[in-house]
């Protein structure tokens, strides 16, 4: 499927103005990722096994949030808005924290599948108990 759903929200926080979100690419979401794991590795450079240990066991309810950049996520879904300036890049990155942050969530909740909410597989992947793949061979001729 090609990407194009757009959808239109109210800033909770800016009473009047709105955002409309646009669906992002697999290559888009993948940037964002990236882009998050790099910023995460060049937090950790240097750290002992310790503060390594200390730090996973902090990460587990903000992984969802954290698992993709928010500027980046921000850059490519924001389609369009209410403010009287240019909806570009560079006006995307000036958006204060709260803007931002609030637009990243609504980025990643239109994108990004929480873990447990489903599989592409209609659930009949391996680790539902069910192999992705007969081990004989089907045969798909009509039956006589």
């Amino acid at each position: 499927m090609l990407v194009g759903k757009t959808e239109r929200r109210d800033i909770p926080h800016e009473s009047g103005n709105w955002m409309e979100f646009r669906q992002l690419s697999g290559l888009e979401l993948d940037e964002a990722e990236a882009a998050a794991m790099l910023k995460a590795l060049a937090l950790v450079k240097g750290l002992d096994a310790g503060a390594m240990a200390t730090l996973q066991a902090q990460a587990g309810a903000q992984e969802q949030e954290q698992s993709h950049d928010k500027d980046t996520l921000v850059c490519h879904g924001i389609a369009a808005w209410s403010y009287p300036e240019p909806c570009d890049e560079e006006n995307k990155r000036k958006l204060d924290a709260v803007t931002r942050d609030w637009a990243a969530a609504v980025i990643l909740e239109m994108n990004v599948r929480s873990a447990g909410e489903g599989h592409g597989s209609g659930g009949n992947s391996h680790k539902d108990g069910f192999p992705l793949s007969s081990p004989e061979p089907i045969n798909s001729a009509a039956s006589e």
